[in-house]
């Protein structure tokens, strides 16, 4: 997505666009399939613009405890600055751009934002309870099937210790 900068003056500029996310990165592309809704607001000040995005896509995801497919809201923002021109940069997230620049990729930005903000842990519901590491039953589904818990063989000496 690309911002028309050229003849911008003081006033904020506020664009929503749906666009295509095939450019994130490989490893979380698959998890976001459908278009995404991109809010941009872009103030000029001076040479500096500040251009605040905000995204939200709808994504698919698997669940880690109970492996069942889901779809969730994905959201997520950011505030990113531009320099426009030479000169020494206050904050090293401050991004530079030639004097001659007509328009601002927001794309990388984008890809960035969504990367930072993909969920370490994916949960169908707080309340998941998996699958039993036994017998494999569905515990959201199903009771488990597990008659007796194997113990662990490392700690059979100390069920003598009891008796």
């Amino acid at each position: 997505m690309k911002i028309n900068i050229q003849n911008m003056d003081v006033r904020p500029v506020e664009l929503d666009e749906q666009i295509t996310l095939e450019f994130i990165s490989p490893l979380i592309k698959g998890y976001y399939p459908n278009n995404a809704s991109v809010h941009v607001h872009i103030e000029k000040i001076k040479k500096d613009y500040r251009v605040h995005i905000s995204l939200k896509t709808r994504a698919h995801y698997q669940c880690d405890r109970c492996l069942d497919e889901f779809d969730q809201e994905f959201g997520a923002e950011i505030e990113q600055h531009y320099h426009m021109g030479p000169g020494e940069l206050l904050d090293d997230d401050i991004i530079r751009i030639a004097e001659d620049t007509t328009e601002i990729d927001i794309n990388p930005v984008i890809a960035e934002m969504m990367l930072l903000n993909h969920p370490l842990k994916m949960l169908c519901s707080e309340e998941c309870k998996g699958i039993c590491p036994n017998c494999g039953a569905h515990l959201n589904h199903e009771a488990c099937r597990c008659t007796e818990v194997p113990i662990d063989p490392r700690w059979e000496k100390l069920r003598g210790l009891i008796k």
